[in-house]
């Protein structure tokens, strides 16, 4: 059986350990925002065991102009579970919730070679592009919800 539903933060440690921050201990993969009231986590589950995980901060970006908008970070699918539409039903599940709290907007920063599978999920490039020294060039995307 495959579920989607609403999770605590420190449910997608281990898989954001696992798939995001390899180097890292699972204590170290939290993200400022987690504890936030209006940060919403989302968790897949195949059989009870967690297979996908995002969150979605209430944050604005100096480049965009939309208000109410939404970060993406740490979408984390289990290699296992790859291919299988998982990232997309989660992110369905997600933008349900979002629109539910007014969000007008979701974004987030990738490197470029994750700029595909953003587009196949329905972000779009902006022309805002920065370098980071541990993950190469990374650039703004953006969809409207």
């Amino acid at each position: 059986m495959f579920e989607i539903k609403q999770i605590e933060a420190e449910h997608t440690y281990t898989l954001r350990q696992k798939v995001l921050m390899p180097d890292r201990s699972t204590q170290e993969c939290g993200y400022t925002r987690d504890k936030k009231k209006e940060t919403l986590h989302i968790g897949a589950f195949k059989e009870e065991k967690l297979i996908g995980t995002a969150s979605f901060f209430k944050e604005t970006h100096e480049k965009l102009k939309q208000k109410n908008g939404y970060r993406m970070r740490g979408l984390a699918i289990d290699p296992d579970h790859r291919n299988q539409l998982r990232g997309q039903t989660l992110l369905l599940f997600a933008e349900n919730k979002l629109t539910q709290l007014d969000a007008s907007m979701l974004w987030c920063t990738t490197s470029v070679n994750n700029v595909e599978y953003y587009q196949h999920l329905g972000f779009k490039e902006t022309d805002h592009r920065f370098h980071l020294p541990s993950k190469g060039l990374n650039i703004l995307m953006v969809k409207p919800l």
